[in-house]
């Protein structure tokens, strides 16, 4: 309680019940170019608000001298350090907003209210604007520490730059690289597309601030390959995600019979029917969960007892069955297609479930009503799994996948058994020793003459052969001050895949709400910088000597920031939202071409 409240009485608004005076006057007396005296030019009232003085009154005399054909004028640099020019807010108020919306992901509201609480009073809008000037302030102080960051990246023997982007829908894509030994983000740039020519573009400047990097990880996307080899030469090896490998694989290989399954899932659309049994019978598995569960465990046994499996009730027995079936699908290890196959599973569930049906309504006398239950499961699942087409798809499917788990379990990634979903980095195992198991599958496939006559065989191990030199490079030698460092790089591309969830998280504390198109397309480039600013390194790189944020950021050129602001304002369409509504009118076009011809005639 003491310490709150003499936190309370520091405050400015404590310490100034009314906005104080201040007074400031140029560093300078004489003019630096011919060392006369400097003369008063005028005298200027500005009311500025920063949070160790909160709002306050600056008299600003500005003095000049007339030795050039224009008067030179000479400002205060006190008072550029706390305020820039032109602006109401300190540049310690610009930081706190900034961080508390990319780094905290507090809403405008919230910081407005949080920054009231310390005696300065802001709009939303102004929050909104201050976090603005905050990134691009933040990301031209960052180009400046690029000779320093660089230093400091050749002194670890070079970075290993992991590259991608993301994109939503039609939007423009927010490219990035990452060094994955130090952790700093590198750079980010908005491209209008993950083309050679885009991705280019992006790595000639990485190329430009930090140099040839000793590694570049990324996915299997064209235009990023053939960008990386136009840029660095072919003395930088280029490591590809496996994750991302087997998936485009899996996808070539199980996408065609999968496709046939769950189509042939969705048409026949058993899962309303089972849905509506599981709620009619779920009181009666609540009242009898304790004897289903021991049921349950009986069969889990090496040699059940059937001695309690005769006291369930047959409603009961059918509400087993169809809880089964509908969360068999729910089993997958979150890897996503091809890795999980839930409507396989579904299927294939399905027909060992229809089979138990049939047989428990042939061997057992249920009442009437538990025999309408039965016959209910029973035709639900009948013309799904009596599918001539989707049987045939099916059993294609668990062959090919079969491969494709053994090629997953040889690469030690994505396993069948895991359950790490996308947050896998595969098992740390030599790299030589994964080659030699991804081969010895790869010549079992050649050896199989009927699986060697499928196209998607030959494909898959076209692909492997393709891309042999990148999946299993060796580890990169880095020359270090304190000697030579071997370094393997991460085997997936998982730096990236984190880096853009974590952004979208961040959004959807700040808003409620996935980020869409539009976001990405209103996005600062610059703001993903902020994930730098916990690393101790990084910071003390970018402060250069400053002793905080905002006195670095105060040394940021201000009509460079000016001048960033305006560009990114540019509506991609190039015109403003009120003209886009009126030319999005159904007459617009024809108004718009009739009124050009009669000017014209």
């Amino acid at each position: 309680m003491v310490l709150n409240r003499l936190d309370s009485a520091a405050r400015s608004g404590s310490l100034f019940p009314e906005p104080p005076v201040l007074v400031f006057r140029p560093e300078l007396e004489r003019c630096p170019r011919c060392g006369a005296w400097l003369k008063v030019v005028k005298t200027v009232e500005r009311h500025p608000c920063t949070l160790d003085i909160g709002p306050f009154t600056a008299h600003e005399t500005v003095m000049g001298c007339g030795c050039a054909r224009q008067t030179r004028t000479f400002r205060s640099d006190e008072l550029t350090r706390l305020v820039a020019p032109g602006r109401t807010f300190g540049h310690d108020v610009m930081v706190h907003a900034g961080e508390a919306v990319l780094r905290r992901n507090l809403t405008a509201e919230d910081t407005v209210q949080e920054l009231a609480r310390m005696n300065v009073p802001v709009s939303q809008s102004e929050v909104r604007e201050l976090v603005a000037r905050f990134a691009v302030s933040l990301g031209i102080a960052h180009a400046e520490a690029a000779p320093r960051l660089r230093a400091h990246l050749g002194r670890a023997g070079g970075y290993v730059l992991h590259l991608d982007s993301t994109c939503q829908a039609s939007s423009a894509h927010l490219m990035t690289g990452v060094d994955e030994l130090s952790g700093f983000v590198l750079l980010n740039m908005m491209i209008p597309s993950e083309s050679k020519a885009d991705v280019g573009a992006f790595l000639r400047s990485v190329r430009e601030r930090f140099g040839v990097p000793a590694a570049v990880s990324c996915d299997m996307s064209s235009g990023i390959l053939g960008a990386v080899a136009e840029t660095f030469s072919a003395a930088v090896p280029v490591f590809i995600c496996h994750f991302h490998f087997l998936r485009d694989l899996g996808k070539d290989l199980l996408a065609t019979p999968y496709a046939v399954v769950r189509d042939g899932v969705r048409r026949h659309g058993p899962k309303a029917e089972l849905r509506r049994l599981q709620r009619e019978l779920r009181d009666a598995l609540h009242l009898h969960r304790e004897e289903l569960e021991a049921v349950v465990r009986a069969t889990e046994t090496e040699n059940p007892s059937p001695s309690r499996a005769h006291l369930l009730p047959h409603d009961v027995l059918v509400g087993a069955l169809v809880t089964s079936l509908l969360d068999a699908e729910h089993q997958a290890g979150g890897y996503g297609f091809p890795f999980d196959r839930p409507h396989l599973t579904f299927f294939r569930h399905a027909v060992s479930t229809l089979k138990a049906a049939c047989h428990l309504l042939a061997s057992l006398r249920p009442t009437p009503e538990n025999r309408k239950l039965f016959m209910r499961l029973i035709a639900a699942l009948e013309p799904l799994c009596s599918d001539p087409e989707i049987n045939r798809a099916a059993e294609e499917l668990a062959i090919r996948a079969t491969q494709f788990d053994r090629l997953r379990t040889a690469l030690r990634i994505a396993e069948p058994d895991a359950r790490q979903g996308l947050n896998d980095d595969g098992a740390e195992v030599p790299v030589n020793k994964l080659r030699d198991q991804v081969d010895t599958v790869c010549q079992a496939i050649r050896a199989d003459s009927a699986l060697n006559h499928l196209e998607e065989f030959r494909s898959m191990l076209d692909q492997i052969d393709r891309h042999r030199d990148r999946l299993f490079a060796d580890p990169i030698l880095l020359q270090t001050p304190d000697g030579p460092r071997t370094v393997q790089p991460q085997r997936t591309n998982n730096i990236m895949e984190r880096f853009f969830r974590d952004l979208g998280r961040q959004v959807r504390k700040r808003t409620g709400q996935q980020p869409g198109e539009a976001y990405l397309n209103r996005l600062n480039p610059d703001s993903p910088l902020v994930a730098n600013l916990d690393n101790p390194r990084y910071l003390d790189l970018l402060l250069d000597g400053a002793a905080d944020l905002a006195e670095r950021l105060a040394r940021v050129d201000q009509d460079l920031v000016n001048s960033t602001l305006d560009k990114l304002r540019v509506p991609n369409s190039g015109v403003s939202r009120p003209l886009r509504i009126r030319l999005r009118r159904d007459e617009a076009p024809v108004r718009l071409a009739l009124l050009f011809l009669r000017a014209v005639a």
